[in-house]
């Protein structure tokens, strides 16, 4: 299956007019039509700004999915379902509040398919899960902030599908040859080695911002 991974909410950006803030979003558009959201970035008006300059038009969401609940990730979640009021969230336990309870999915410790060909690993650490993307060319893998480890988080990822291209915030994580055998490595929000990463791998490590197209 084919996926466009869009950057909505980065501590960067990569073209004029967007803004950058704390936090991060991606949406996840596959070939099949699912569009799924994927983290909220910590301001609702900052990812409607960020998205309407991008022409994403946040009707097309009908799925949110939170990665933790640290504010830089789900601060943006309330402004979000009242504009997209028809989607599900699929996030840990703790969403009490923010959606109906017959559209809040809670995320246990097991790998689920959220839509198909988007499978969550599972909340890891008890804290937080990343996004599995089985696309043509292998396992796109998004990360909100890796809390429970990016090895972890990736070994969880490949009994779901080997993964080939990593998207997301990596935060301390400093076992770098790790990455050795992924075909792309965006390195986005928190990861405090991103210089690091990008020197290390010229061809394939990229720089992440709102603003950046991932197609795979």
């Amino acid at each position: 299956m084919k996926f466009t991974v869009t950057v909505l909410y980065d501590n960067e950006t990569v073209r004029s007019g967007l803004k950058a803030d704390w936090g991060f979003a991606a949406l996840v558009c596959a070939a099949s039509g699912e569009n799924v959201l994927f983290d909220t970035g910590a301001d609702g008006t900052i990812l409607l700004h960020n998205a309407e300059c991008l022409g994403v038009d946040h009707s097309v969401v009908q799925t949110v999915v939170i990665s933790h609940w640290h504010w830089d990730h789900a601060g943006g979640l309330p402004f979000v379902i009242k504009q997209t009021p028809q989607a599900h969230l699929y996030a840990p336990s703790g969403a009490s509040g923010h959606v109906p309870e017959k559209q809040f999915h809670v995320v246990g410790s097991g790998q689920m398919e959220i839509v198909p060909g988007i499978y969550s690993t599972g909340v890891l650490a008890g804290i937080e899960q990343a996004l599995v993307l089985q696309s043509d060319a292998g396992g796109l893998v998004i990360m909100g902030c890796a809390h429970p480890g990016v090895h972890s988080l990736l070994e969880a990822a490949s009994s779901i599908a080997e993964p080939s291209a990593l998207v997301g915030g990596l935060h301390g994580f400093r076992d770098l040859p790790l990455l050795d055998t992924l075909d792309v490595v965006y390195p986005c929000h928190c990861t405090q080695r991103k210089r690091e990463i990008l020197q290390r791998y010229p061809l394939k490590a990229k720089r992440c911002g709102v603003g950046m197209v991932l197609t795979a």
